[in-house]
């Protein structure tokens, strides 16, 4: 392992990387989940089964 001292153990990035991974998984389930709930919606309203 590279004695970098901005680096992270144990993946290697660095504290700025990092944030901005987490902000593109955090904003990519945001996008996910607005699709899942506008698919449970429109399964809702078309399915005659449960109303």
């Amino acid at each position: 392992m590279s004695d970098d001292p901005n680096k992270v153990w144990p993946t290697g990035l660095t504290i700025a990387e990092s944030e901005e991974l987490h902000k593109q998984i955090i904003d990519g389930t945001r996008i996910f989940g607005l699709i899942a709930v506008f698919a449970h919606i429109l399964a809702y309203i078309y399915s005659p089964w449960l109303h």
